[in-house]
């Protein structure tokens, strides 16, 4: 028995620790009585905050998506433009997986209807679909993007993408890609460039040109 259990700990947080530290060493979300064990605990006691698996997975889910929109508003109070906020979310949802791999699978693997069965788990990832939303229709109103872009679209693909190369970065098969780099690092490159692709290079006058509109010299509103 390994208690992690601390005097004056609340278990509910302490089981939730423990079940990351659990499923980051076995792949797989921890049964109950696994917690319970890890933790010192009887299992009737944990059932008192967490009742059975499937509610361990959603109360999981929802302090990875708090810790998630807390690192997507960090980075983004550090930028104006809607080309640099667009790239620090992707690179925040970057570091918040590789800081937590376990949430970041359990969360992507989730049942749809038990996802979609818990309203504040909708509300985080609601929160995060309209803060893009609104950066993207704030680049198209600037001139990064046409008139006429699906931005709804675009969205889902800018998280289709940035899904698929965490996930490549968890699995350690992204350096390999970009000889000389760390899977972090490609990562990071590899979501920066991406957003920089999005939009449009040209400059809306000669005078914006030699000036260099925006934080990004080669980002420029038409």
């Amino acid at each position: 028995m390994n208690a992690t259990f601390k005097p004056g700990q609340h278990l509910l947080s302490a089981a939730i620790s423990t079940a990351s530290h659990l499923a980051a060493k076995t792949g797989e979300l921890p049964h109950l009585e696994t917690v319970a064990e890890e933790l010192g605990v009887e299992r009737d006691l944990l059932k008192q905050v967490i009742f059975d698996r499937e509610h361990l997975l959603v109360v999981m889910a929802d302090v990875a998506l708090q810790r998630l929109l807390h690192t997507i508003t960090q980075e983004m109070a550090r930028c104006s433009s809607p080309v640099d906020q667009l790239e620090a979310i992707t690179v925040a949802y970057v570091d918040w997986a590789r800081l937590y791999p376990q949430e970041f699978r359990l969360v992507g693997e989730m049942p749809a209807a038990v996802f979609e069965a818990h309203p504040r788990l909708l509300q985080y990832e609601q929160s995060v679909h309209d803060l893009v939303l609104k950066i993207l229709q704030r680049a198209q109103a600037k001139g990064y993007l046409e008139a006429d872009e699906d931005l709804v679209m675009l969205r889902a693909i800018c998280h289709t993408y940035v899904y698929g190369v965490i996930t490549k970065m968890l699995l350690g098969d992204l350096a390999r890609w970009t000889p000389g780099s760390r899977d972090e690092d490609a990562a990071r490159m590899a979501v920066q460039v991406f957003i920089r692709k999005l939009f449009k290079p040209a400059a809306s006058s000669p005078g914006s040109r030699a000036a260099g509109v925006g934080s990004h010299p080669h980002l420029r509103p038409v």
